[in-house]
């Protein structure tokens, strides 16, 4: 898995789905890659574990190995009331474990030529004019090109200069599986995602069913918010889960809001998905925008190399291009969402803006532009007065 030479094309830190997708990417283009990871592989990773269909048509095909559950149908509700359901024709998430799901990227990556190297902590690293020194605990290395993607604290966007004032929102995450003894019915959960806006403010809450369990959460777009746990608790409560499920594990995590204009990259390095902040400020999934990153910076890196100039610059461009422009129009909606009242909520649902085509702009990659121009002016007006 490992080769003990030091000098590499590319060096990528972090082997999550952008880290993974870069890699994969690079190696089918023969490129010399390292991906220094510094937990074992694979290892659990806090997260709902949904793939939107616009991250299962850039994944490889054989990704329906990993599925946990495929979900068609969608539950919203405010508050745990004023309920309203869709059923689509196509999956919205297919559910997978993120550790499997990680791991998967990676070995495809080490089948076509990359090296890992996990367990591995990066202590410092130093651009220069013709190459990047990663100083780590295992030794020295040197690439070409280093890219970032060690998540939403990234230490290799600290070291470039980038990213200095992140926006982040805050979830709390248990897997919640079936109590042996009592009636605990999964099946019930089984091919449908559910979201409960405002049971906590600025946000909602999350029923994602896996194969013998569910992945429940609440997030907030807010930085820090007091006692999430509680809310957390008061959500399970709300929905049964308590009388008949057990909550096995519970983790807390940030997540980057995207949006945001800025540099993603020096003459040697590049950061993307968590790393570059790259979350849909509705939702607050990053795995799809970490891949589609992971996929544009390997795209300029080849080139770079490729004609042996320094062009990373168009990394930052296309980003801000396909994603960054879309984001801030889903910032404008999830000011719908996020400010809800009875009136506005049920105005919504006559208007039909809770429609398919919100759930494609969510799962499949419609432009948000265009939902956000459906929008009556009356809500605008309102959201915007808020604001």
């Amino acid at each position: 898995m490992y080769n003990p030479h030091t000098d590499y094309d590319v060096i990528i830190v972090g082997a999550g789905p952008a880290g993974g997708m870069c890699t994969y990417e690079l190696s089918k283009r023969g490129l010399n890659v390292l991906i220094i990871e510094k937990e074992k592989l694979p290892r659990y990773k806090v997260c709902a574990g949904g793939l939107t269909k616009k991250a299962v048509d850039i994944l490889p095909k054989d990704l329906h190995t990993l599925a946990e559950d495929y979900t068609y149908n969608i539950h919203l509700t405010l508050n745990h009331s004023r309920g309203f359901s869709k059923g689509v024709s196509f999956p919205i998430i297919t559910m997978v474990m993120r550790d499997r799901f990680d791991y998967f990227l990676i070995q495809k990556s080490i089948d076509n030529g990359a090296c890992l190297l996990d367990r591995t902590k990066v202590i410092s690293i130093e651009e220069s004019s013709d190459h990047v020194l990663i100083k780590t605990d295992k030794g020295d290395f040197r690439s070409k090109i280093v890219v970032g993607a060690d998540g939403v604290r990234s230490f290799v966007a600290c070291s470039l200069g980038l990213r200095k004032k992140p926006r982040l929102g805050v979830a709390i995450e248990g897997e919640v599986f079936p109590n042996s003894g009592r009636d605990a019915d999964l099946s019930k959960y089984h091919g449908s995602i559910h979201i409960d806006f405002n049971i906590i403010p600025k946000g909602y809450g999350w029923i994602f069913p896996k194969k013998d369990h569910l992945s429940v959460g609440v997030f907030t777009t807010l930085p820090k918010i007091k006692e999430i746990k509680r809310y957390f608790s008061t959500y399970m409560e709300k929905k049964g889960l308590y009388r008949n499920f057990i909550c096995c594990s519970l983790l807390g995590y940030q997540i980057p809001i995207g949006g945001m204009s800025e540099p993603l990259n020096t003459k040697r390095g590049l950061i993307i998905g968590d790393a570059a902040g790259l979350a849909d400020p509705i939702t607050g999934e990053g795995i799809y925008f970490g891949l589609r990153s992971g996929q544009i910076a390997a795209w300029v890196i080849a080139e770079s190399l490729k004609w042996n100039h320094s062009g990373l610059d168009r990394y930052t461009k296309l980003i801000n291009n396909e994603i960054i422009k879309d984001l801030k129009y889903a910032k404008y909606i999830s000011m719908f969402f996020y400010n809800l009242t009875p009136i506005i909520y049920n105005l919504g649902i006559k208007k039909n803006l809770i429609n398919e085509d919100l759930i494609k702009a969510l799962v499949s990659g419609h432009p948000y532009r265009d939902i956000f121009m459906k929008i009556p002016k009356k809500i605008v007006n309102y959201l915007f007065f808020l604001k």
